[in-house]
Parts: structure tokens; sequence; C-alpha cells
């Protein structure tokens, strides 16, 4: 098991726009997808409560555009800087202690100083969740491979415009991304019960 100190759960893209009704993302998936989207946020709860508990960093990762971003270029606005539908959803509000770290592309790599603030707090393992499987939670996991991360990616805080599009999210994680798949793909009951597990899950940073 990765030492939850030297861990972050990173959520993606858990703003408003991509989860709630009005939001140019969540209209555009409809109201199938804005219920499977919904759907990941009690999870996400008892996720950030462990992980808080644990010791282990909780990391917003999530769109915060302007108009002269370069993925203007391919979608309509969306997730504007300033905005309530660049806000976090409030179940998933942060709180004393958590990392937000707005990006502008995919992938946070690409647009802020995402690497180097993880790696100042001595983190080395990334368990990826939020919004969309197979591209922003993609894009995320791919530049964390390639940078030396340790990743897990939580099967049931994860989810895309598809249902479709999310297993085939985490089937291309498997196939490029794990080394280890048995232990890579994990529930957050299953991630819950191993921070509790930790000698000194009681102790928060």
């Amino acid at each position: 098991m990765a030492d939850p100190k030297r861990s972050a759960v990173i959520l993606v893209d858990m703003a408003r726009e991509f989860v709630e009704p009005g939001g140019f993302i969540a209209d555009a998936g409809g109201p199938d997808y804005q219920h499977r989207a919904q759907a990941i946020i009690p999870p996400l709860q008892r996720l950030v409560v462990a992980a808080r508990k644990a010791g282990a960093k909780v990391v917003y990762s999530t769109d915060e555009h302007t108009p002269n971003d370069l993925e203007m270029r391919k979608w309509p606005p969306h997730s504007m800087k300033a905005t309530k539908w660049a806000e976090i959803v409030p179940e998933l509000a942060m709180q004393p202690g958590d990392l937000s770290i707005p990006k502008t592309t995919y992938s946070g790599f690409q647009s802020s100083d995402m690497e180097s603030q993880l790696r100042s707090r001595g983190i080395d393992t990334l368990y990826i969740t939020g919004l969309h499987t197979d591209c922003c939670c993609r894009h995320t996991s791919g530049d964390a491979f390639q940078k030396g991360f340790n990743l897990v990616w939580v099967t049931d805080a994860l989810q895309a415009f598809t249902q479709e599009g999310h297993d085939t999210g985490l089937e291309y994680f498997r196939v490029w991304y794990a080394t280890e798949p048995e232990e890579q793909f994990k529930t957050v009951d299953e991630i819950v019960a191993e921070w509790a597990a930790a000698p000194d899950a009681a102790v928060s940073d």
C-alpha cells in the first residue's frame, strides 16, 4: 500500500460546469450523463474525508478558462474563471489543507505548476478521480505516468459522457499505464479501508 502521506487524491474537473444542469458541459452530456456525474459525488465525499484523516493531500485540478485559452479553439466557453461554473461542487468544497491547482488544458500538468507543487510535498502516488475518464483524467494520467508518479485509478469515482467512454478510458489506463493492474484499480471503499488500517491513520497533516 502506498504511504498516504506521500499520496494525493486528484479531483479532476469536479466543477459545477461539469455536473449541474445549466453548465455547457453538463447540458451537452444530457440527463443521463448528469445523473452518472452526480453519482460519483458521494463516493468522492467519503474518499476526501478519509484522505484528510490519513494525511493524503486533496488536490483540485479544475478548469478555470479565459477567452484566449487554446481549448476555446475546440470547445465553446466553459468553466470560465471567476464564474460560478468554475466553482467546485458544494458537496466537495475545499477544506483547510487542501490544494487548488487550476488548469486551462486537459491535463493540469500542461498548464500549471502541478508537478512542482506535488514534488515539493514529497508526493509520489496519485489517486485519479473525477471527470472525464477518457479525456482530462486520461491526459492527466498520461503526463503523471511519464513523469514517474505512481498511479491508482478510483473506479467508482470516475465518469465520462457515456458509460462506454468510461469503460474505454479504464481499459486505456490498463493497457498503457498500469504496471501492476491488480493494485492500481480500486474502489473508494477499498482505499478507505487501506488508509484506515495504516499505522498512524488517525494523524492528519
